[in-house]
This record gives C-alpha cells, structure tokens and sequence, in this order.
C-alpha cells in the first residue's frame, strides 16, 4: 500500500470519526445538560450543542469547513438556538460585506503589477546588505497589508521573490542562516503586521463584528490602527533583534548577480502604468477614509463606517473607464470562505446571544478566584490560548469564531473584579 493509499485510508478513518463524535456530543449536551432559569437556558443549551457539534468537525475536518458551517446554520435554527431571520441576516452584517468588499479591492491589486511593483521596488532600492534585504522584505510586508486584505495574498506575492534570493544565495532554508532569516522573517512580518489593520484579515474583521455586538460601539479602523499597530511594529522589531542574534546571517553584501536579476525584473515592469495609477489613488483615498473615520462627522455631516468605505472602494475599482476591473471574471472572491465565515459568526453569535458564552465564563469563573490575580497575569493567560490554539485550529477565521465570544465574554465578567 502507497503512501498516499495510507494517508487517505487514515484520512477516512479521522473522518468517520470526527462525524460520530461530533454527534455523540450534540445528543449529549441537548439531553444531559440542565437548564435553568437564572442559568443556562434551552437556547443557550442548543447553542451551546450546535458549537460543540461544529467545533469537533472544524477540528477534526471530515468536510470542508464550509460544508459544517452550512449544517450548523440549519441546527441552529432547527433547534431554536437563535431565530431563522437573526441566522440568515448574519448574511447582510457589515462584516461580510467588507470582506467582499476587501476581496475585490485585492483583485485589483492582483490586475495589476502594483503589488509586485511595490515589492521590487522596495528591496531592489534597500536591499544592498543581507540585513537590509531582510528589512526590505519586512518592510513591504508591513507596506502590502495596508493594501491586500489576505494573509494568503500577501504570501503568494512575497514568497516567490524571497525563495529566489534564497536559491540565489544558495541560502537553503534550514541549513544557511540567512535562509532561515528569509523565511522566518518573511512569514512573521506578514502575521504581526495583520495584526495591526483592521482589514488585513478576515479574522479581525470578524473580531471587530463580535466587539461591536457585544459593547454596542463600532471599532473604528483608526482606533484598532493605533491601539494594534504599535504593538505590532514593536513585536517585529523585537523579533528581528532576536532573529539576527540567534541566526547571524552568513551573508553581509548583497550578490551583485541577484541585484541585478531583481532589477531587471523591476524593469520588465516598465513605466508604472495608468491602471496601477488609478489603482494606487483608489487605495489611497480608501486607506485614507480608513484611517479618519473618527473625523468623517465632523467632515461629511456623516459617519463613514469601514464597510461603506470598502464597499465606495470597491465601487471605483469595477466603474468603467475609473476603475481597474475589466470584468466581473477578474474578481476573485473566495466564496467557500465567505460562506464559511457566515455560518461560523452565525454559531458564535448565537452563543452569545443566547446567554451560553456568559454561561460557561461565570461557572469557570466561579472555581476560580481571580480576586488577586493581576491583569497582566489575566492576560498572560488569554493570550497562552490565543497563541498554542493555533495548534488544533489551523484557520484563523475558526479560531476567532471560537475563542472571539469567550474571550469578549470574559472580559465582561471580570471588568468589576479588576
């Protein structure tokens, strides 16, 4: 038997599985769970089943994800977790509208070179030393997340031009230091700098969603800006200091060689082009909107919420002779993510909304005695979670959906105590 043989037979094995365990433990919480009237209540029993159902799918991923979120969309309502029209109106939430959104502002970058023009240009004129290449490749990282609301994306676009410094420098990651610092460097830059913008990912937008249901405030795009990205430029500097000790790159000058196939390939590019121009002013202008939402009354007589600024970005990239979007087939919007992201915010809203998500915070919190412990010990914690999660949810999408309503639920619960 082949190796791929093996791992399809294990594959099916993990499938079955995930499917009767996932089952076993619906029944269970719907026919053993007591509810009460100060407690946990029928809706917040139901809810409570359906997530566990889908968080044993998610985890043990015998569909594809979407595939659960769908049948979790139809136990919610079937078992009266949360009302057919509050389940099926997560659909029209601004958070669903502003990664479509988002999703169409990349297929413009996609359309064009601008990316790739940015990405070249950037480490063509910085990178004359192996650390400047390396904060070069940070750099537009950072640069790019502004612009292209995927992890994925970003990758697609930067990898490919770190592997050829890498094989140009026979720097073969895992063995040669600087390759290391390439990949390393390249992958971190892109997660720590999604942390800092709101629309970088579809998790923080999602995260967002959760924050202005629960609070009843919206999450402004330049409040998460200056609150995150900080943190984000700090933890990346941290990082870099530490990389370059623990991997000192071999290499000190750059290869004239490579520098001059980068060149050429910035070259190729010829003059910047008026669909990247056009393209580059409707980022512009949408970052900018972005960035100053908090003074949009002041300015327009009206606030311009981040989905109304996509969806008025979006509008200008697809209007003819304006935008950069010939046809509707040059949009590219993952609609199997879309799809799961509705049904995953529908399971975690419905657990918060019915109560479960408090529920399960207060009893946890009632065996703990939280009376001494600090804030920064509180947060040490969550953020344990948070970072190790990723070790069981491969998705950040599933993982937000998840941890997002009990982590907003806790810090609800504990905000008298600290």
């Amino acid at each position: 038997m082949g190796v791929t043989q093996v791992q399809a037979k294990a594959h099916s094995k993990k499938a079955v599985l995930g499917v009767v365990l996932a089952i076993i433990v619906f029944v269970l919480v719907i026919t053993l769970v007591p509810t009460t009237k100060d407690g946990l209540k029928p809706q917040g029993r139901a809810a409570l089943a359906v997530f566990l159902f889908a968080f044993v799918l998610w985890v043990t991923e015998p569909f594809p994800p979407y595939v659960t979120a769908f049948v979790s969309i139809i136990l919610l309502i079937i078992t009266k977790a949360w009302d057919q029209k509050s389940v099926l109106g997560v659909f029209g939430y601004d958070v669903i509208w502003l990664m479509v959104c988002a999703f169409i502002l990349n297929s413009a970058m996609e359309n064009t070179n601008l990316g790739k023009r940015i990405a070249l240009g950037l480490i063509t004129k910085f990178g004359h030393t192996s650390r400047g290449i390396l904060l070069a490749l940070i750099t537009a990282n950072f640069a790019l997340s502004f612009l292209i609301p995927s992890t994925t994306a970003r990758a697609a676009l930067v990898l490919p031009i770190a592997l050829m410094l890498a094989q140009a420098y026979n720097a073969t990651p895992g063995k040669s230091n600087f390759g290391k610092l390439l990949m390393l460097f390249n992958m971190q830059s892109n997660e720590i700098s999604t942390s800092g913008i709101l629309t970088a990912t579809s998790a923080n937008i999602m995260a967002a969603g959760f924050i202005e249901k629960a609070i009843g405030q919206k999450v402004y795009y330049s409040t998460w800006l200056a609150a995150a990205m900080p943190v984000a430029v700090a933890g990346m500097i941290v990082s870099y200091f530490i990389g370059v000790k623990l991997f000192p790159p071999e290499v000190k000058e750059a290869n004239k060689e490579v520098m001059e196939k980068l060149k050429e390939q910035y070259t190729s590019l010829g003059r910047i082009q008026k669909d990247e121009i056009r393209a580059l002013v409707i980022f512009l202008i949408t970052v900018f909107l972005w960035c100053t939402d908090r003074w949009h009354k002041s300015w327009f007589g009206m606030q311009l919420n981040p989905t109304l600024v996509a969806i008025i970005g979006a509008t200008l990239v697809l209007l003819p002779k304006v935008g950069v979007i010939k046809k509707w087939s040059d949009v590219k919007i993952p609609w199997d993510l879309m799809l799961f992201s509705c049904g995953a915010y529908a399971v975690g809203m419905a657990l918060d909304k019915s109560g479960a998500a408090s529920f399960i915070i207060k009893s946890l919190l009632s065996k703990v005695d939280l009376t001494n412990t600090t804030l920064f010990k509180i947060y040490a914690i969550v953020m344990f979670i948070a970072l190790y999660s990723h070790i069981i949810f491969t998705s950040k999408t599933v993982r937000i959906t998840i941890l997002g309503p009990m982590v907003i639920s806790f810090a609800q619960q504990i905000a008298p105590i600290l």
